[in-house]
Parts: C-alpha cells; structure tokens; sequence
C-alpha cells in the first residue's frame, strides 16, 4: 500500500502542478480579481520609509498594547469600528525587497507544494479504503478535497480580509477542477 501512496502523490503532484500552471500561465485565470497597486510610483518610496519590517499587515489595525481597563478597551475598540467604517480598510503582505527573484526556486517550491498536498489526499485515498471502490468515486473524493481546501482557505480570506469576490470563487473552483484532473490519474494507480 505504501507503493500506492507514493505513486498517487507523485502522480497527481504532477498533475495538478501542470494543471495549476496551465491555470495560472495559460488561461489567464490566475489574474482574475488581481490589480496593479495605482500609484505605485509614490506609494511604493512612502511603504519604504515607514515599513521597515517584511510581514502580514492589518489596517486599520486595532489597538493591541496591553494593560488597559475595560473601559478603556471599550473605547479603542469603538475608535477602531469607527476607522473601519470610514476606511479604507486591507491587508499588505510586504517586504521591503533587497533579494533577488527566482522564478526557478519559487517553481520548484510549488512542485513541493503539490507533491506534498497530493500525497495527502493519496493517503486519505488509502485510509478510505473500500469506501471508495469505484473509478469515479476515487476521483470525486479528490476533488471534494480540492473544493474543501479552497472553501475552507479561500471563503475566511473573502470573510475576514475582503478579498474580492470573483478571485475567491475563480480560487475555489479552480483548485476543485485541478484536483479532479489529478484525481483522474491518482484513481488509476490507486486501485
């Protein structure tokens, strides 16, 4: 069984890493929901001078510093409701730059990705066992999987941090039919 295991993780890493990369390179699906920051010229030197760490940045952000009263939490908390309402609002994933791009090493990192994400399912396939006796049923558990992931990934990025819409859904359907499409070849060795 454990032979099984590993072929089904190399073949549907390689199968959803070509099926990704077709996704994101060939179609043009990949960008959708996906703009150039405007401005980029002056907001760029601006988030170079104050930002001096890489990191996951909140804004508004809320007021973390530790030690207050409630009454004094009450406060922040309806000061940062009211900065939230007004906006704008986000997240910036950020560093302040000074390495080279590796197309290459970033490439490689993704393959690992898959490999690593389709030796999972592929022993989530094994642990299932007769459950899954058919052909079709091998390959719909893999996209369930697929679609799982994206619900439970990309939905709270939607909920929690805006992202929009038609990337969140483009997201979570394009992982399910990616992983289907692996699925297809993890089924045929995992018999």
């Amino acid at each position: 069984m454990f032979k099984k295991i590993v072929l089904g993780g190399i073949i549907g890493g390689v199968i959803v890493f070509i099926a990704l990369s077709i996704v994101h390179m060939a179609s043009g699906l990949g960008e959708v929901g996906v703009k150039s920051l405007p401005a980029e010229g002056i907001l760029g030197p601006a988030m170079h001078l104050a930002i001096h760490e890489p990191g996951f940045y909140f804004f508004p952000a809320p007021d973390m510093a530790p030690g207050k009263t409630k009454e004094q939490k009450d406060a922040a908390q309806k000061k940062w409701e009211e900065k939230w309402r007004n906006g704008p609002t986000g997240i910036l994933i950020y560093s302040p730059g000074g390495t080279p791009f590796s197309f290459g090493k970033l490439l490689t990192n993704q393959f690992v990705i898959c490999l690593a994400a389709a030796s999972l399912i592929a022993w989530l396939l094994a642990m299932a066992g007769g459950g899954l006796q058919s052909y079709g049923s091998k390959v719909l558990f893999v996209a369930i999987v697929g679609l799982f992931a994206g619900v439970f990934v990309d939905l709270p990025y939607w909920n929690w941090y805006g992202f929009p819409a038609d990337y969140t859904i483009t997201r979570i359907v394009t992982d399910a039919v990616c992983w289907a499409i692996a699925g297809l070849g993890m089924a045929k060795v995992m018999k």
